[in-house]
């Protein structure tokens, strides 16, 4: 998994939602609101350990703030930043 670009992250997480998450009719794409499809707390959590376990990073915790969950591709952002192929 070298050269791992933040939309390769996004991308990742959109079909992590869309086959664990949420119902497999809605259309998630990356800048989908994750309010908008049911994203909750528990959900969100679900998503950083499957991006910790994926990637093989991890996400410090002053990271888990609302500004970076509000979107696949405002996580991916941030979990690219520790992104180290």
């Amino acid at each position: 998994m070298t050269n791992i670009q933040a939309d390769d992250i996004s991308r990742e997480l959109c079909t992590y939602i869309k086959g664990n998450i949420v119902d497999k009719k809605l259309t998630v794409e990356p800048d989908t609101s994750f309010s908008q499809i049911g994203i909750d707390s528990l959900s969100t959590i679900e998503l950083v350990l499957f991006i910790e376990r994926k990637f093989s990073i991890v996400l410090p915790e002053e990271e888990l703030i609302p500004e970076n969950f509000k979107s696949a591709h405002t996580l991916a952002l941030c979990a690219h930043r520790y992104f180290n192929p």
